[in-house]
């Protein structure tokens, strides 16, 4: 059985993310570039977690 991971965004821990579609990523060929919907930060790295690590790094956010 497969585990689940759950990406993350690196700001704000939110798991609202998605890929960046937008123009700018394509004209700079950053066809897997991401996007928070929380906070809009846009980047590569986007870190996947279990859902049990990530229910423990956002009890831990300010």
């Amino acid at each position: 059985m497969q585990k689940k991971y759950i990406r993350i965004c690196p700001e704000c821990h939110s798991t609202d993310t998605q890929p960046d579609l937008s123009a700018d990523s394509y004209a700079k060929g950053l066809l897997n570039q991401r996007k928070c919907n929380t906070c809009g930060h846009t980047g590569l790295f986007f870190p996947e977690y279990s859902p049990e690590d990530v229910k423990k790094i956002q009890e831990k956010r300010p």
